[in-house]
């Protein structure tokens, strides 16, 4: 039954929706993903289970390497995603609740995403730690995933100059984040939470190591 519902949900995501369907049907299309989304997190074992965040992520890949209306699914319409950049030694940060429009550090839309880069399997072993001695920035690389939550233990937007209504907020959002997953591939850090029995993207690091 999971690999059912984890093969449907991945291949929904591919099939029907090309560039002719992103029109006003979308928001019908995403509503049945989503609600599919949720469908396969109830059926897997509890959040704490890595198997159950094995078929959510993959899941969340397949969204990121296809387009913006897909990826959006992954974003909380009430919490929305926080965004963390830097351009220089602060951190920026910016809460957005669609993905499209947003850049990456080569001024490209930041989705869809390199595919090669990002189809991964993280590994439970290991944290990469930011390393300016090795060529990559990181002390390890590949793709890594943990439920320790090293975002709510930086306290970063402490230092990012938001209003302190958005600090209360994501001092609240982050400590309910479940799963963490670093690719340094792509640079990236994705933080992932479970809102009501479903996965969502709260918290999204595109800092490059060793760039500030």
């Amino acid at each position: 039954m999971r690999t059912t519902l984890a093969m449907l949900i991945v291949l929904s995501l591919y099939a029907c929706g090309g560039s002719d369907s992103r029109n006003s049907n979308n928001q019908d299309s995403l509503s049945a993903k989503d609600s599919l989304k949720k469908q396969l997190a109830e059926d897997l074992p509890p959040s704490t289970d890595p198997a159950q965040f094995e078929w959510i992520y993959s899941t969340f890949v397949a969204s990121a390497v296809t387009d913006a209306p897909r990826f959006n699914v992954f974003i909380n319409k009430e919490h929305g995603l926080w965004i963390i950049n830097s351009n220089g030694a602060l951190p920026q940060m910016v809460n957005v609740k669609d993905i499209a429009g947003i850049k990456n550090s080569k001024g490209d839309s930041l989705v869809p995403m390199d595919r090669e880069k990002m189809v991964c399997t993280p590994k439970s072993s290991g944290w990469p730690e930011k390393n300016c001695d090795m060529p990559s920035g990181w002390s390890i690389t590949g793709c890594y995933t943990t439920e320790q939550n090293k975002l709510r233990e930086s306290k970063i937007w402490e230092y990012a100059g938001l209003s302190d209504t958005d600090n209360k907020n994501v001092t609240e959002l982050a400590a309910g984040i479940t799963r963490a997953v670093v690719n340094t591939e792509m640079n990236m850090t994705f933080y992932f939470t479970e809102i009501g029995g479903t996965w969502y993207l709260t918290f999204l690091d595109l800092r490059k190591p060793c760039e500030a």
